[in-house]
């Protein structure tokens, strides 16, 4: 009897704990905010150039992924279109200027998969084709020019560097 107990407790402990480990990943995603919009962001101080960057309304450490549309998405196809030269998949093309919409489709999916796999050549999970912290911190994103409001042929992560 004594033996049943302490089995009927301890099953009950696992099963406690797996629903703990269950719900882990599913509050950890929640905590990160969607991208919403784009923001301007100079790649060094005193520079007049920018860089679009996504954004949530509060911060840069956000995610997208298929389906968001807004002016985020435009942000990151602008970076996959000038700092990539991104493909659409093996028999997709490249990915170019008349593919930024703003809508994150199959084809933006796609094309930054082939990013992700340049930029974490060892990391198959990173092979995910959605935009996440990790993603945002090394991506890099080209210059724009506002005498001109042209994108110019630098990019930059958004620290600066690269």
């Amino acid at each position: 009897m004594r033996a049943r107990k302490l089995a009927s407790s301890l099953l009950s402990v696992a099963v406690l704990a797996a629903g703990v480990v269950a719900l882990t990943p599913t509050s950890a995603a929640a905590a990160t905010p969607k991208c919403t919009r784009q923001v301007e962001m100079k790649p060094r101080a005193g520079y007049s150039y920018f860089m679009l960057i996504p954004k949530s309304a509060t911060t840069v450490n956000c995610y997208m992924n298929t389906g968001t549309q807004n002016a985020g998405v435009t942000a990151l196809q602008t970076a996959l279109v000038y700092c990539y030269n991104a493909t659409k998949g093996p028999e997709g093309g490249y990915f170019g200027p008349g593919d930024i919409d703003g809508v994150y489709g199959n084809d933006t999916k796609l094309a930054l998969e082939s990013v992700q796999v340049t930029l974490f050549p060892q990391e198959l999970s990173m092979h995910d084709g959605i935009y996440g912290s990790r993603t945002a911190a090394v991506l890099q994103f080209p210059w724009h020019n506002p005498s001109n409001d042209r994108i110019m042929d630098t990019c930059t992560r958004r620290d600066g560097t690269g």
